[in-house]
C-alpha cells in the first residue's frame, strides 16, 4: 500500500508539472509559436536512444510519451538563448514582450486554475481536518502561561477565523516573535455550557522543528478508526466504530473511573504511568455502540499484560518529583498548592511522587477531600476533582525535584567562580525554584545549595549578569518503583540515591538512561537484557543491587486518530472553498518568505522533491480527497512561486522582458546567460540542502 501511495503522490505531483507545461503549449499555439516538442514525462537518452513509450508527429510538433510519466515540458522553436533563430515569425525570440509574456505567465495561470478546481474536486468529495481542540499544553510554554487547557478550542488568531489545527499551527508559524497574538478560545464546564475567552500570547521558536509555536498539540479523538486483529483490545471485544465515552483504570480489585470530560490525551498521560506502576493492571472501556444511531453503553476491560511488551528495556524506576515548582493560571489549584514544598503524603499514605496517578491510588473514591501533606509539616484539604483536573495531562501542575544537581563544570564561570562543585544540589537562585542553564543571573543574587547534607548561602559578586555556568540535572534519586518490575524484585526503594551503574558514576538523573544505554548497546532489541550492577546510598550507606532491565511497556492495539471533522459541502458551497483556499495558501508563499527573512522560520522546514514525495504517500493514507487537497495546495504554491522573479523561473524571465520593454531592446545574451548560471548553481545548493533536510525528517 505504501508503494502504491508513492507512486499516486509522484504521478499527481508530475501531472502538476505537466498541468503547468500545458499552459505554455497553449499559449504558445495561440499567439503563433512553433512548438517543436511538447512532451508527458521526460525521455532520457540512454546510449543514443531516446527513452521513450510513444511518438507522433503531428504537424510541426512531436508529441511524446517519456519512458519516466512523471511531469513534462514544452520545446518552443528559438526559445533558448544558444537555439538558432532565423527571424522567423513563428519563433519564439520573434514575438513581442507582451506576446511572450503571455506564454510565461499562462503556465502559472494553468496551476492557479488546476489548484483550485482540485481543491472543488476535493471539498465535494469530503475532506478530513484536524481539529482546533486542544490535546496537550508544553509546560512552560506561551499557552501554558496564558492559561490555555487540554479541551481549550481556539476558535480565531488576530480575529481570522480557524476550524482546523493545521490552518491554526500555519498562522502561529508564520506571525512574528516581536508580536503578540490575540488568541480567541472557547471552553466548556462540566455542566456543558461554554464560554468564550480571549488571551494574548507571543510565540517563540521551537528550535527543533525551525518555527514559531505557541507549545500546543492536537486532541485525540475518542472514536476506533482500526484495530489489530492479534492485539489484545480486539481480542476483548473493543470494535472499529466504537465511541470511547469513558477510560477506567483497574488494579488490585480497585477501579478508577477517569473524568469523562477529559480529553483522550489527558487520559494517555494517566495511563502510560499506570502501565509503568504496576506489573498486574487492566483498562476498562465504557463505550458508545449501536446501529441506526442507538447507542447502547458496554463496559470492555483489557487486560495491559497481555499484550507484546517492546523495548527499550526498563528498570522499572523514575525519578523522584515531589516539588510544586510552577502552577498554571486559571487552573483550581492554583491558589491551593503552596510553592516551592513538596507534596510528601496523601490522605496520610507517603508518596514517592505527586502525580496524577498518586492522586488516584491514594484516594480512589470520588468521594471527600483530598488531605496533602507538604515538607514543611503542614496539611491542606484540596477539592478531589479540582486537584485531578489540575494534575490531567501533567501540564496545570509543574513538578520537579527538590533541587537540581551540577553535573558539570567549565574551568571558568559564575559557578566556578563562586566555590561550586560537581555533586552540589541547587536550591534555589534568587525567586527562581527551577534554575536552568542558560537563566542569567545578577549580582547580588543569593544562591541557596548544599553539598554533603549541609546547606549552604551564596551571594553573587558585583560585576556584569552572567548565566550560572555550569550543567544541571535532577538528583539520582529513586522516586516511584514499578511494582512487581525488575528493580521491586531486587530491592531497590524509593529514595535510593543511585551513585554507580556499573562502573559509570552518577551524579544526575540524566546519567542513569546513558549509562544503562550503553551498557545495554551491544544488545539486539528482541535479545536479552545485560544484568546490572547498580550502586545505591541508603540511610548512609552504600549498597549495591544486580538488575536485569525488562520491557515494561506493553501494547493493547489501540490507534486513535486526532480529533478530526469532514468538510464536505455542495458545489456551490465547493466553489466558495476552493476560492478561499487558493487565496489562503496563494498569499502563504508571501507569509513564509517573509518569516524566513526575520528568521522566524528556519529554512531547515523547506521540502523539496523528496519531502514532497514523502507528504504526498503519508496523505494518501488518508483517503483520495485528502491527496486532492494536498495536490491543490502544491499547484497553487508552484504556480504562484513560478511568478516570483528569480532567474530560471518564469518570474525571471518575466522582470528580464520588462526589461526589455522599457529599454526598447533585449537583455544582453551574455548577461541573461551569466544570470542564469548563477541561478542555477543556487538553485542547486538549495536543492541539495532542502533534499538533505527532507532525508534528517523522513528518517525521524
Amino acid at each position: 500500500m505504501d508503494i502504491l501511495n508513492v507512486f499516486l503522490s509522484i504521478l499527481g505531483i508530475g501531472f502538476l508539472i505537466f498541468v503547468h507545461e500545458l499552459g505554455h503549449f497553449l499559449a504558445a499555439k495561440k499567439v503563433g509559436i512553433r512548438v517543436e516538442t511538447f512532451a508527458l514525462g521526460f525521455q532520457p537518452t540512454i546510449f543514443g536512444w531516446k527513452a521513450r513509450l510513444l511518438a507522433i508527429q503531428r504537424g510541426e510538433t512531436e508529441y511524446v510519451i517519456g519512458l519516466l510519466p512523471f511531469g513534462g515540458y514544452v520545446k518552443m522553436a528559438g526559445e533558448e538563448l544558444d537555439d538558432p533563430r532565423t527571424g522567423s515569425s513563428d519563433e519564439y525570440a520573434s514575438k513581442n514582450p507582451s506576446q511572450r509574456a503571455f506564454v510565461l505567465v499562462a503556465g502559472a495561470a494553468m496551476n492557479l486554475l488546476f489548484g483550485f478546481l482540485l481543491f472543488m474536486a476535493a471539498f465535494s468529495m469530503g475532506v478530513k481536518f484536524p481539529g482546533t481542540r486542544i490535546g496537550q499544553v508544553v509546560p512552560g510554554s506561551p499557552a501554558w502561561e496564558a492559561g490555555l487547557r487540554p479541551g481549550d478550542r481556539i476558535t480565531a488568531v488576530n480575529g481570522d477565523p480557524k476550524r482546523d489545527f493545521t490552518d491554526l499551527r500555519t498562522s502561529i508559524a508564520l506571525s512574528s516573535q516581536d508580536q503578540d497574538l490575540e488568541i480567541t478560545y472557547s471552553r466548556t464546564d462540566l455542566s456543558g455550557e461554554v464560554t468564550e475567552l480571549k488571551t494574548e500570547l507571543r510565540p517563540v521558536m521551537d528550535r527543533a522543528r525551525g518555527l514559531l509555536s505557541i507549545g500546543i498539540r492536537p486532541a485525540t479523538g475518542s472514536v476506533i478508526a482500526t484495530l489489530p486483529a492479534d492485539q489484545p483490545a480486539a481480542k476483548a471485544g473493543l470494535r472499529p466504530g466504537d465511541k470511547i465515552e469513558q477510560f477506567s483504570l483497574i488494579w488490585e480489585n480497585e477501579r478508577v473511573d477517569l473524568p469523562r470530560h477529559w480529553v483522550f490525551d489527558s487520559v494517555y498521560e494517566t495511563w502510560q504511568p499506570f502501565q509503568e506502576t504496576t506489573a498486574d493492571c487492566e483498562v476498562g472501556f465504557t463505550v458508545a455502540r449501536g446501529d441506526d444511531g442507538e447507542s447502547s453503553p458496554e463496559q470492555i476491560e483489557v487486560p495491559i499484560r497481555a499484550g507484546e511488551p517492546f523495548p527499550p528495556a526498563r528498570l522499572g524506576i523514575s525519578v523522584q518529583a515531589r516539588r510544586i515548582v510552577a502552577l498554571q493560571p486559571g487552573i483550581p489549584m492554583e491558589g491551593a498548592l503552596p510553592l516551592h514544598t513538596e507534596v510528601v503524603a496523601i490522605d496520610g499514605n507517603p508518596i514517592s511522587n505527586f502525580d496524577l496517578w498518586a492522586v488516584l491510588r491514594n484516594h480512589p473514591s470520588p468521594e471527600g477531600a483530598v488531605e496533602l501533606q507538604f515538607s514543611d509539616g503542614s496539611r491542606q484539604e484540596v477539592d478531589r476533582g479540582d486537584l485531578i483536573d489540575s494534575l490531567a495531562g501533567g501540564s496545570g501542575v509543574l513538578v520537579g525535584g527538590r533541587s537540581q544537581v551540577i553535573r558539570s563544570l567549565p574551568p571558568q564561570g559564575l559557578a566556578t567562580q563562586i566555590g561550586l562543585q560537581v555533586g552540589d544540589q541547587i536550591l534555589q537562585i534568587g525567586e527562581s525554584p527551577l534554575p536552568t542553564t542558560s537563566d542569567t543571573i545578577e549580582p547580588g543574587t543569593v544562591i541557596v545549595w548544599e553539598r554533603a547534607g549541609q546547606e549552604n548561602r551564596t551571594t553573587t559578586p558585583s560585576g556584569p549578569p552572567s548565566p550560572l555556568g555550569a550543567e544541571l540535572g535532577f538528583p539520582p534519586v529513586i522516586g516511584r518503583v514499578t511494582s512487581g518490575g525488575p528493580a521491586d524484585r531486587t530491592g531497590l526503594r524509593s529514595g535510593d540515591w543511585i551513585t554507580r551503574i556499573g562502573d559509570t558514576p552518577i551524579v544526575a538523573w540524566e546519567d542513569v538512561p546513558a549509562a544503562i544505554q550503553e551498557l545495554q548497546s551491544g544488545n539486539s532489541a528482541e535479545g536479552p537484557a545485560t544484568p546490572l550492577s547498580i550502586t545505591v546510598r541508603r540511610e548512609g550507606e552504600d549498597q549495591v543491587y544486580t538488575v536485569t532491565p525488562e520491557p515494561l511497556l506493553y501494547r493493547i492495539g489501540l490507534p486513535l486518530p486526532l480529533d478530526q471533522f469532514l468538510l464536505k459541502t455542495s458545489l456551490t458551497g465547493a466553489v466558495a472553498e476552493g476560492w478561499n483556499q487558493s487565496i489562503i495558501w496563494g498569499k502563504r508563499i508571501f507569509l513564509m518568505l517573509g518569516a524566513l527573512a526575520r528568521r522566524d522560520v528556519s529554512p531547515k522546514n523547506l521540502a523539496g522533491p523528496v519531502g514532497i514525495v514523502h507528504i504526498g504517500q503519508q496523505v494518501a493514507r488518508e483517503g483520495f480527497s485528502k491527496l486532492l487537497f494536498v495536490l491543490a495546495m502544491i499547484s497553487i504554491n508552484l504556480g504562484v512561486f513560478n511568478l516570483l522573479p528569480f532567474p530560471i523561473l518564469d518570474g525571471g524571465h518575466l522582470a528580464f522582458l520588462l526589461v526589455e520593454k522599457i529599454k526598447g531592446t533585449p537583455v544582453d545574451d551574455r548577461v541573461q546567460n551569466a544570470v542564469h548560471l548563477v541561478a542555477f548553481l543556487l538553485l542547486i545548493g538549495l536543492a541539495l540542502f532542502v533534499t538533505y533536510h527532507d532525508i534528517l525528517r523522513i528518517g525521524g
